[in-house]
């Protein structure tokens, strides 16, 4: 067996693995209900403002999509993506 994998087996062996991947979960968890979750609602706020300003320059279905479709859509998906971050922390706790 090769040092590495004597120092690596020993390492896991001290580690509570499973303590520090339910961790690094609620880590990641709380941080995509604070900062990730406000990073995507600006990005699609952003996507969505422009897909507004372009659409009186469409016609036909590419005017309803730039319009109405995109736009909700996004603010739907964020919405779902909310929801289910705010139970997923709650869950955790």
């Amino acid at each position: 067996m090769s040092k590495w994998v004597e120092i690596r087996d020993s390492l896991l062996g001290a580690m509570q693995v499973k303590d520090v991947g339910n961790k690094v979960k609620e880590d990641f968890i709380s941080w995509l209900t604070t900062e990730g979750i406000e990073f995507a609602q600006s990005f699609a706020d952003e996507v969505a403002k422009e897909c507004k300003h372009d659409a009186p320059n469409e016609t036909g279905w590419c005017k309803i999509r730039d319009g109405v479709v995109l736009p909700v859509a996004l603010n739907v998906g964020i919405y779902i993506l909310r929801t289910v971050l705010t139970k997923a922390a709650a869950e955790g706790k």
